[in-house]
């Protein structure tokens, strides 16, 4: 099996979960203490400057970045959205996973890539396992790391600030739409609004009423 499939494993949905069990400690049981030790003893002196240097970024980016020490990697998340990780395994090994597309980054270096394929869910894997490499240009890999991790916490903080329009504000605005449009015989509308917070809208238009249909698409979809 090739490290990187064992990596996905790792943190596919079936992964998480089984590393939420793993971190339940029954009553009764030696409790087991996930740290910034438990993840940074014994690693290469490199590496852990590295942790430490990227925790203390990501730590300082915004008021309620939460950090969590699990025992196969070390999360970060703001209002309950996960939007990094940091995986520090043996030997010189350190990779940092960012909810983020890797389209949506241009052209980047080669230690950066796409995750969705193997993990299943978007995201960019970015690896550090070269400490001559790491050492000659440090500088340019971690502006780079570090403007990634910044667009991962943009995606998350941007989408919990977003607010869902109420139902019925949504019900409000079909009805100003009903009255805006003019329906001829024998065109009908039926609107209905399911539990899941979604309306749905039936259509019945003759074929030579086709410039209602160009009406209602400019009043809701192409509005």
């Amino acid at each position: 099996m090739r490290k990187e499939d064992d990596f996905s494993n790792t943190f596919s949905p079936p992964g998480r979960d089984l590393e939420e069990r793993k971190n339940k400690i029954t009553e009764g049981s030696d409790k087991i203490r996930f740290d910034e030790k438990f993840h940074t003893e014994g690693r290469p002196e490199w590496i852990v400057d590295l942790y430490l240097e990227l925790d203390k970024f990501i730590s300082s980016l915004k008021t309620g970045i939460r950090r969590e020490y699990l025992e196969s990697y070390i999360k970060y998340s703001y209002n309950g959205l996960l939007f990094v990780y940091i995986v520090i395994r043996k030997g010189e090994n350190l990779k940092v996973w960012a909810k983020i597309p890797y389209t949506s980054l241009g052209a980047v270096p080669l230690f950066v890539r796409d995750y969705e394929s193997v993990s299943h869910r978007i995201g960019v894997i970015i690896t550090f396992d070269d400490q001559r490499e790491f050492l000659q240009n440090k500088e340019a890999m971690l502006n780079t790391v570090f403007g990634i991790i910044k667009k991962a916490l943009h995606g998350v903080a941007s989408r919990k600030g977003r607010k869902k329009t109420p139902l019925s504000k949504r019900l409000e605005e079909v009805e100003q739409i009903e009255k805006k449009i003019k329906i001829i015989e024998p065109s009908s509308v039926n609107i209905s609004a399911g539990g899941n917070g979604y309306l749905s809208i039936n259509l019945k238009i003759h074929k030579s009423q086709k410039e209602i249909l160009s009406k209602i698409l400019q009043e809701t979809i192409l509005r």
